[in-house]
């Protein structure tokens, strides 16, 4: 694994004007953006937080400021020479379709001249790292992949020369919601490991607080309105601009930022594919209650299996049982784990490993209870801001008085 940390990133009066237009796109950004944290643009569609990020690799030339990643002045460098030490993923992958997926992730490192066998562990190292398997799909070309797979070969491709700096620009746009959730918890433990700096651009507030260490919320001309973490957003927003993004129910909002490892995960008696039946029963019986988790021989969840399943059974377990409807990872937010829960019967949901192996259950209790405390902890926090400015004003000094002999008194 790769031993290259993020870099600092600072915007100084970053402006960017047109010709014939009146009004700057990009007008006086300034910004500091620590070494290995996730800051996301957010704002409406035209605001201009897509040029702001092409700044930064200057795949758009500033007409005016400075950028500085590092510490080091990139505004006049090679422009190449800066793109290929920063990674950039785009929204539908930007996969070259005539190349295959390794030669895709190959590209950065070649034209940097790494040694052939270099680049050959390189690929390999980061199809792993995206989950997928470099001996399926190495030479796939993009046409033979789904959405999300394009997607994380794209991330693959941005990481592939191991740049301190990833920027991307709404990476997961064009794909269906159920894989987005998955790639944005890819992308949340990608960057536990790695720790690169990473500005990412979006104009889902929901997404943007799922993945944001900090959160930059801009309006037009990227004039920024609020910058700051996703709690100090959603509980204190700066104006009404900022409370539109916000929308109703913060509290609820506020699940993004737990995940389901931050909560009990209880256990449940599993069995696999291969076992006997017999073994089963006893398993069930042993175990006190009245439902079993089937696994595949992967250790996958496979079927919710009951007493009344195994009586029909007769001798096989091909039809018995209650295929597993969904399930969330631990990177998952407990928004997830609740809509997973609400939507299944049981009032509960499994929860699964990076390779989608088994872990545990999380139910709707512990969901229920997480929810109560974040709902307890926004009151606390209206309390005191109410209680705030009371104690400020008492803890001011009497304002002095004059006495009838115009001296003053406190």
């Amino acid at each position: 694994m790769s031993e290259s940390h993020g870099a600092s990133i600072e915007l100084e009066n970053l402006t960017k004007r047109y010709p014939g237009h009146a009004e700057p796109s990009v007008d006086d950004v300034t910004m500091e953006i620590k070494a290995g944290e996730t800051v996301v643009l957010v704002g409406p569609s035209g605001c201009g937080k897509s040029t702001t990020l092409k700044m930064i690799n200057r795949l758009i030339e500033p007409s005016g400021g400075r950028i500085r990643i590092g510490g080091e002045d990139v505004t006049g460098i090679d422009p190449v020479r800066l793109r290929r030490k920063v990674g950039y993923a785009i929204q539908s992958s930007g996969l070259f379709p005539h190349m295959t997926v390794a030669q895709n992730i190959a590209l950065v490192p070649r034209m940097t001249g790494w040694p052939k066998a270099r680049i050959r562990d390189r690929v390999e190292e980061m199809l792993g790292l995206v989950g997928l398997d470099p001996g399926e799909f190495r030479h796939r070309h993009p046409r033979q992949l789904s959405g999300g797979q394009q997607q994380r070969v794209g991330v693959a491709r941005a990481l592939a020369a191991d740049p301190p700096v990833l920027l991307m620009d709404e990476p997961f746009g064009a794909v269906d919601p159920i894989t987005r959730e998955h790639l944005q918890d890819e992308l949340l433990r990608l960057q536990r490991e790695l720790h690169k700096t990473i500005v990412f651009v979006t104009h889902d507030f929901d997404e943007a607080i799922r993945l944001g260490d900090r959160i930059a919320v801009l309006r037009e001309r990227s004039r920024i309105v609020q910058f700051d973490t996703p709690e100090a957003i959603l509980t204190s927003p700066a104006d009404d601009f900022v409370s539109g993004f916000v929308g109703a129910g913060a509290a609820l909002k506020r699940l993004h930022l737990s995940r389901v490892r931050d909560v009990e995960i209880t256990g449940c008696p599993t069995v696999t594919v291969d076992d006997p039946l017999q073994t089963v029963f006893n398993r069930l019986r042993t175990c006190g209650g009245d439902e079993i988790l089937l696994l595949d021989r992967r250790g996958r969840p496979c079927k919710w299996l009951r007493r009344g399943d195994l009586m029909r059974a007769r001798g096989s377990l091909a039809r018995a049982g209650t295929p597993v409807g969904g399930t969330v990872t631990l990177d998952a937010t407990l928004r997830d784990a609740l809509e997973a829960v609400l939507t299944d019967a049981t009032g509960r949901v499994a929860v699964t490993g990076r390779r989608g192996e088994y872990t545990g259950v999380v139910d709707m209790e512990t969901l229920l209870k997480s929810v109560h405390e974040l709902l307890e902890a926004d009151r606390l926090e209206a309390l005191g801001a109410q209680h705030r400015p009371e104690e400020a004003r008492a803890a001011q000094p009497h304002a002095e008085q004059e006495d009838p002999a115009g001296k003053a008194t406190a």
